[in-house]
């Protein structure tokens, strides 16, 4: 039967019935929400046999297997029963998802409301209290005049949809725009100097647009190569002032563009047009959160690929806007603040100092503001990243002043980072008035099974009641948001995203959210960072690696025996796998150490070699960490490794580069196992420096490794298949040598045709200007009700959960 008269779905033809008895027959339906993982292993267990099971409840596997109902089951994300009825989370495709109910006796589904499933779904919680009287959250009131896309293919392509809404708006209400286009143009200055338009001669688009022809005509006549400085002047004179380029021929183009804008609108024009507006000199980039800072951080807690993304965002953006500020005929040097927190327990890092200039910068800084208690005592050491919520209001606070201080006014652009960044930030954006970007780089909820569902039993450790609300309102006050991948917005035709997963989801008890994040909202875009090309490079690129310290690495990763290193190689000369990242459970170093102890082929042709956090017990301060070394000595033993695994305390990131350089002198390869990983930085250094490299199917690796073309992508949660993808092609490369250097090679090209920082800082200015525009045209429409709505939320959802948590933590302590 068709389930079309109720669902709206029509490619489904079999009996809902029969789905009925197999979830009875494969998973416990009492009382349970069981996930598509779950259901999957169902289906792909043999059907049980014996007198036990009722004939009308016999369904053989293999003949369920070949069924439509087969597909149907591998779109459902959830499945749980309440009574009588059944109740599942349909997913046909990215973005797209309804909640259904089947009733026994019926043989098609209903749909309904998230209200009702949620409800249902919460009353199954352990200690979910009365599930009719918990906070309902729903921002789709505050989305109604915006425009949303339809289409799930322009997920992530925010920019383009809004420019081409933006150009459509000019041609139909050419008036109206051009209006508030002119007036943006006029109040725009950069560090207290006007720009483009003078406001005291021109208070008219329509008298502009004569002057504007005017000007264009009399520098048509002018040599293209004349500079700015030679018509300063005369510009000056016609109201014009100075930002439209370096010479005649640039600000005639400039002005071009804008005459093409209040003539005839296209999204090619405007999107150029407001490329080129000098708007942006003071950005601030908030990470509060692990150890930030340029030496002596790598393998500490909570602190890792952000860290590496940020400062190399921070160099790039403000070569960037040196070369802009420069096309623009302007001598502006741009300041880049990094806030983040001070730890005077700095043990040997820089982390105690205030003010830190970031390398290779002529103006660019790490600015440090601690966190304080409730009685303004400044916090003496690290904590981690699920504990900071009771310090970030005050922390927010106190920066606001500093960086007024050090900008010496207010920034131009904040761009958070992780979900305690961007809740700083958003407090950030309310007393400066300024464009929000947010970057999560990872949600937690995505991370953790059922996390919402049983936060309760979770909260004492992680907090994530307090972290999912504050990355709910994060998403919703961010002019845009930037991801990396995909995959971070809508995941893939199996898998939600993980910003998907925050459209609807309930924490028992506490509070229900019906409408949370809109991924057709054009908000979202997709920016790949890319790699530091002066400590990321081919190994064979000889004469750049001089003075490396290579024959000191050698001897480290290989044959060196040292204190803080765990393992001896038996036999150094063998293929060596190397990894290395964060020591926590999600990167999964151990299961790529159990994976090489299975494979025993693997493990004689090979060694394997890593760089992780600490290779004691005792100098953890991480419950995971801790959890995860005493793993792997485990493995090490149960699959006696020894003389086979060499294990490395954190390298510092200045010796990465040669380090994977070594290793592809060897002819060796880069394996990434997390279970899950938004992006993968450590995946495109590896590739650019020549290493073939295998990295996890899940996050952001899938969409910067082409299969089998360029690099290989592994299912981390499988050991067998992964030991066994790296063998065949350790394999291959005994016979054929040059298999492992056409894989090296398309490897490196991969990354310099796709990902580089140049590009990464074009398209983030890019943002920020239509997005200042599109704030500054849509700044009243909706932004009170929606600024109140967010307050109230604040102060229920992050605020007074976080003042109790900082009474908890400190009557635990002992502190007054």
């Amino acid at each position: 039967m068709k389930a079309r008269s109720r669902t709206g779905y029509n490619d489904f033809d079999f009996d809902f019935d029969l789905l009925r008895r197999f979830l009875e027959r494969t998973v416990n339906l009492d009382g349970t929400v069981h996930t598509r993982q779950e259901l999957l292993a169902g289906l792909s267990r043999p059907a049980s046999s014996g007198a036990e099971q009722p004939a009308e409840r016999k369904q053989p596997s293999s003949e369920l297997r070949r069924s439509r109902l087969s597909h149907f089951l591998s779109r459902i994300q959830e499945v749980f029963a309440s009574g009588d009825d059944l109740f599942m989370t349909y997913r046909p495709g990215v973005a797209r998802h309804t909640h259904l109910r089947l009733r026994r006796g019926e043989r098609r589904p209903d749909v309904i409301g998230a209200e009702e499933y949620l409800s249902r779904r919460d009353a199954l919680a352990p200690g979910a209290g009365n599930v009719s009287r918990v906070l309902h959250i729903d921002f789709s009131p505050f989305q109604s005049y915006l425009p949303l896309m339809r289409d799930s293919g322009n997920i992530g392509r925010g920019m383009r949809f809004l420019g081409r809404h933006l150009a459509s708006s000019f041609f139909q209400s050419p008036e109206k725009w051009s209006r508030i286009l002119f007036d943006f143009l006029k109040l725009h200055s950069v560090q207290g100097q006007s720009l483009l338009i003078s406001g005291e001669k021109h208070r008219d688009d329509q008298l502009f647009l004569g002057s504007l022809d005017e000007v264009i005509d009399v520098l048509g006549r002018v040599d293209s190569s004349t500079p700015e400085a030679a018509v300063r002047d005369r510009l000056r004179s016609a109201g014009f002032e100075p930002g439209w380029g370096f010479g005649v021929g640039r600000i005639v183009e400039t002005m071009e563009l804008l005459r093409d804008l209040f003539v005839e609108p296209s999204t090619a024009a405007l999107q150029e047009f407001i490329s080129r507006i000098p708007m942006v000199s003071k950005v601030a980039v908030v990470s509060p959160h692990g150890w930030f800072g340029q030496d002596k951080i790598w393998g500490k807690p909570d602190t890792g690929g952000q860290v590496i993304y940020i400062l190399d965002q921070v160099r790039s953006l403000e070569a960037y806007l040196k070369e802009h500020f420069t096309l623009a005929g302007l001598d502006i040097r741009p300041r880049i603040v990094v806030l983040t927190r001070l730890i005077p327990d700095a043990q040997g890092t820089s982390c105690d100092r205030e003010l830190e200039k970031i390398y290779d910068t002529e103006d660019s800084w790490i600015l440090r503001v601690p966190f304080r208690g409730r009685g303004g005592r400044p916090l003496h050491s690290w904590i981690s990243r699920f504990k900071v919520w009771p310090y970030l209001e005050r922390f927010a606070e106190e920066s606001e002043g500093r960086l007024r201080q050090h900008l010496e006014g207010r920034p131009d652009l904040l761009i958070g980072n992780y979900s305690d960044g961007n809740l700083v930030a958003s407090l950030l954006s309310d007393a400066f008035g300024v464009t929000l970007c947010t970057i999560a780089h990872a949600l937690e909820k995505t991370k953790y099974r059922k996390s919402d569902h049983r936060w309760r039993e979770l909260d004492d450790t992680y907090h994530f009641s307090i972290q999912f609300a504050a990355d709910l309102l994060s998403m919703n006050k961010a002019d845009f948001i930037v991801t990396s991948t995909f995959q971070e917005i809508g995941g893939t035709d199996e898998v939600p995203g993980q910003y998907e997963s925050h459209a609807s989801f309930s924490l028992p008890g506490l509070y229900r959210v019906t409408s949370g994040v809109n991924l057709l909202h054009p908000k979202f875009n997709i920016i790949p960072p890319g790699v530091d090309d002066r400590n990321y490079f081919p190994f064979y690129l000889k004469d750049r690696r001089r003075d490396q310290g290579t024959e000191a690495w050698e001897r480290r990763l290989f044959t060196e025996r040292a204190d803080d290193v765990f393992g001896e190689l038996e036999a150094p000369s063998r293929a060596p796998l190397f990894t290395m990242a964060r020591l926590d459970r999600i990167k999964n170093i151990s299961g790529l150490v159990e994976a090489f102890g299975r494979n025993e082929e693997l493990s004689r042709r090979a060694n394997l070699i890593f760089a992780a956090g600490t290779t004691r017990v005792d100098e953890s301060g991480d419950e995971e960490e801790r959890a995860e070394i005493q793993k792997i000595y485990g493995l090490v033993e149960r699959y006696d490794l020894h003389g086979r695994v060499r294990w490395l305390p954190s390298i510092d990131k200045s010796d990465t580069g040669e380090v994977y350089r070594i290793v592809a002198d060897r002819r060796g390869v880069f394996v990434q196992p997390a279970l899950f990983e938004g992006f993968g930085l450590t995946v495109l250094e590896a590739m650019l420096s020549g290493l073939p490299t295998f990295a996890t199917i899940h996050g952001g690796p899938s969409e910067i490794v082409e299969d089998g073309r360029s690099g290989f992508l592994i299912e981390p949660g499988d050991p067998a298949s992964m030991s066994q993808k790296i063998l065949s092609f350790l394999r291959r490369v005994e016979a054929d040598p040059g298999v492992w250097k056409a894989m090296s090679d398309a490897g490196i090209q991969r990354v310099l045709e796709h990902f580089t920082w140049q590009l990464y800082s074009q398209k983030l200015m890019s943002l920020t200007k239509v997005y200042g525009f599109w704030r500054y045209a849509v700044a009243e429409r909706g932004k009170r009700a929606f600024q109140r709505y967010w307050e109230a939320l604040y102060h229920l959802l992050v605020r007074l959960p976080s003042e109790r948590m900082d009474r908890e933590e400190e009557g635990a302590s002992g502190d007054p």
